[in-house]
């Protein structure tokens, strides 16, 4: 008797619409979704359907992938391969980090066979996916042996094993992988001293009325954060991975676990007119307890009075030993205007993109602070560093100008405040890399450092000039410190490329590949990169991958020519090396 026959009719519709095929299988949620909607049910609804409407189900689109169902904190979906499911869980998390939405995404995927019933989908595949998820890290992605097997020979995504996983409801265990999308160590490897009391400072919500305050409320923190990061028995997150964790409802576990921090600074600011309204606590990340918190209600004039108590009373609950006299040495010179303080916020904001409108609105908001305000160091030590990305970006028309341009606001800054790790990292940077003289400059990179331990900046600058002394070890440990005190930073694709910058020079040519090529995924506009992955491929026999890359450079940057690159830029002490790094170039048809 045929199957058909044995089949009660109304069933029949039914089983012609099931089906069984491999696929890759994805779900996403979000970390702490129903402690958010407790708190804020309709705020926190509408960034997740932005999220999803214009990041998540657009990816999914573009990459090939289906969406089998929407759940109320996540979506289904699935991809034919694992490569296309791999580089949209890739690209969401890495939108979602800059959007600064504050919404930490956990994605999964599983490569199995699946039974289509109709618009949805069943089978142990699909259950494994799903309970693998409740494994992933925030803001991660988690992955079986199986999607690990599909794609584990492309270089640029770099895979690391989780170990044997039981899955909740589940007899079988499954092992698993992490695909990384940001500077975070291995899960259960700390990235801090566990001897040192770690924080985390978190940009304040802005609950005004005015869109145009979330700067303010972002950057208020940014010399919270300096002052804090100058001592020594303290490690402290860099300003710019916390804002990924902006705007939103703070579960201080999930946090602490991302970051890695044992301490939480969270709060938030209301602005109306002249009066500025800060409510702030400090969490530990561990125990959920509340440490402290404290109210202030003021005017703009007080702004920087109100930043100095907040630093006191943070110090003073972590390390309730410090003296008083050691304590004060954490404080900031606060500049003598707010408007300047304001346009400087307003320039941090926008000085790291590299599209060509906003970065020179940032300039123009620095020269306004510095106008306003010159004897505030922040703004022209800013703009040195905005002079010497113009050059490596080969947006200079002069760039002999820039190079002194550079030169000499840094040294202003460090005149105004011979205690700014930002001025002296970015005029030691400004001597090695537009002038060569790289001796000068590691004394300066020396000094940031010992002045802020914290300072990402500094340690990331202090990589590429160690390693053009020939200092390489140093340099890929300097490189690796700052990515982990800056995780999830708003230009982690300049984080990568300094370090496949030393690991080129180190003669690592394929890892240097490796990170070269994940900072191109972040930012595919640093022509940096691109000029060192290609000379990287060349080191590494790979001539034709080589020429694309130089192809994808000298359409960004037109008018590059070696010679002009041999007098604007300083690569390494030693001139063969020198030399041999605009061969490999000229190698790929870069003009002469």
């Amino acid at each position: 008797m045929a199957v058909s026959e044995i089949i009660p009719k109304r069933d029949q519709p039914m089983r012609a619409a099931i089906g069984r095929q491999m696929l890759c299988v994805s779900f996403v949620d979000i970390v702490g979704f129903s402690a958010m909607m407790h708190e804020d049910e309709e705020g926190t609804y509408y960034k997740w359907t932005d999220l999803r409407e214009e990041v998540v189900l657009p990816l999914l689109d573009s990459y090939g992938g289906t969406l089998i169902k929407s759940t109320g904190d996540g979506i289904l979906g699935t991809f034919p391969d694992c490569l296309s499911g791999a580089r949209w869980s890739q690209e969401v998390q890495r939108q979602a980090r800059q959007r600064r939405q504050g919404l930490m995404l956990r994605i999964s995927l599983n490569f199995c066979q699946v039974f289509q019933d109709g618009d949805d989908l069943a089978g142990d595949g699909v259950n494994i996916a799903a309970r693998l998820q409740e494994h992933a890290a925030s803001c991660g992605i988690i992955l079986t042996d199986a999607v690990f097997q599909e794609i584990a020979e492309y270089r640029d995504l770099e895979l690391r094993p989780i170990g044997t996983l039981a899955m909740r409801k589940m007899s079988s265990a499954v092992v698993a992988y992490e695909l990384v999308t940001d500077g975070r160590p291995l899960r259960g490897e700390k990235a801090n001293d566990p001897q040192l009391p770690s924080i985390a400072v978190l940009p304040f919500q802005n609950l005004g009325s005015s869109a145009e305050d979330d700067y303010f409320a972002a950057g208020l923190v940014e010399d919270i954060v300096v002052s804090l990061s100058s001592l020594h028995d303290l490690t402290v997150i860099s300003r710019s991975s916390t804002l990924a964790f902006a705007r939103q409802t703070i579960d201080p576990c999930a946090v602490g676990d991302v970051l890695g921090v044992r301490y939480i600074i969270t709060g938030t600011l209301r602005r109306l007119l002249d009066r500025i309204r800060i409510s702030m606590e400090l969490l530990d990340s561990e125990t959920r307890e509340q440490v402290f918190s404290e109210r202030w209600d003021f005017g703009e004039q007080d702004t920087f009075r109100i930043q100095d108590e907040i630093i006191e009373s943070t110090i003073s609950r972590l390390m309730p030993g410090l003296h008083a006299v050691e304590r004060r040495k954490a404080l900031r010179k606060w500049p003598g205007s707010f408007t300047a303080f304001d346009l400087y916020l307003r320039a941090l904001d926008l000085i790291g993109s590299l599209e060509h409108e906003q970065f020179n609105e940032a300039y123009d908001y620095l020269n306004r602070a510095i106008e306003r305000d010159p004897g505030f160091a922040a703004p022209l030590a800013w703009s040195a560093r905005w002079h010497t990305l113009r050059v490596g970006q080969g947006w200079s028309d002069d760039p002999q100008r820039d190079a002194d341009l550079a030169a000499e606001r840094a040294m202003r800054a460090m005149r105004l405040d011979e205690q700014n790790a930002l001025a002296l990292a970015i005029y030691g940077h400004v001597q090695a890399y537009l002038f060569g003289d790289f001796e000068t400059a590691i004394s300066y990179l020396d000094r940031a450092r010992n002045r802020n331990p914290n300072s990402s900046t500094a340690w990331l600058l202090s990589s590429v000039t160690l390693s053009s002394l020939g200092r390489n070890d140093e340099a890929v440990a300097a490189a690796n410190r700052a990515l982990r005190l800056s995780p999830f930073d708003q230009h982690l694709f300049m984080y990568y490329a300094f370090l496949g910058t030393v690991l080129y020079d180190s003669g690592d040519y394929e890892n240097a590949v490796t990170w070269l090529s994940r900072s191109l995924v972040e930012n595919p506009r640093y022509t940096s990169s691109l000029r060192t992955l290609a000379v990287a491929l060349v080191a590494a026999d790979r001539i034709d991958e080589a020429r694309d890359v130089a192809s994808k450079f000298m359409k960004l940057e037109p008018d590059f020519s070696l010679s002009d690159y041999r007098q604007s830029r300083r690569l390494y002490c030693d001139p063969e090396q020198s030399e041999l790094f605009r061969t490999r170039l000229g190698q790929l048809g870069v003009p002469e």
